[in-house]
């Protein structure tokens, strides 16, 4: 697996070790519970996946341009690793919260492994260039996009710990 990919799953496992079912239970109406968060996380990864699996099956990236306002938040986030507090998630990310911790778990790691073989398809395919828009930043290369969930995993990582304590 490639090494950003196994960075998020140890990242996952370590914020989520030593947790129970409790852990599906929201402490505050407006916010995900532990379990609905690592549900999203494997909603990002399948979903990162899927997106490359689409650019396989056309034989070409799907890649738009870049707008300038993009490339400053791609700095921002992938180079520096701020992730922005409050941003609301994509629809198709949102956690349906049907899962108990377990099952969320083990998507994670369906999820990543997905995400790392089609990841490795798509770079010996089409290379190293831009190859799919992410919704809000734009248009990534595949190791953009690796370095974007493992920074998208520690924000979460960090809003687990906030909800363990």
């Amino acid at each position: 697996m490639h090494p950003h990919l196994e960075q998020c799953l140890a990242i996952v496992l370590e914020a989520t070790h030593g947790l129970d079912d409790r852990a599906r239970v929201r402490r505050d109406p407006a916010k995900w519970s532990i379990v609905e968060i690592v549900e999203h996380l494997s909603r990002a990864y399948s979903g990162t996946a899927k997106g490359f699996e689409r650019c396989l099956e056309t034989g070409a990236p799907l890649a738009g341009s870049v707008t300038f306002r993009q490339l400053v938040q791609q700095l921002v986030l992938i180079q520096l690793g701020l992730f922005p507090e409050g941003r609301p998630a994509p629809k198709h990310v949102i956690p349906t919260g049907e899962f108990d911790l377990a099952a969320v778990v083990d998507a994670t790691r369906r999820s990543l492994a997905w995400l790392d073989d089609a990841a490795s398809r798509t770079r010996q395919a089409l290379g190293s260039g831009k190859v799919l828009d992410h919704p809000i930043i734009g248009a990534l290369s595949i190791d953009q996009w690796l370095k974007f969930h493992v920074v998208h995993t520690r924000h979460h990582a960090r809003q687990i710990a906030r909800r363990r304590s």
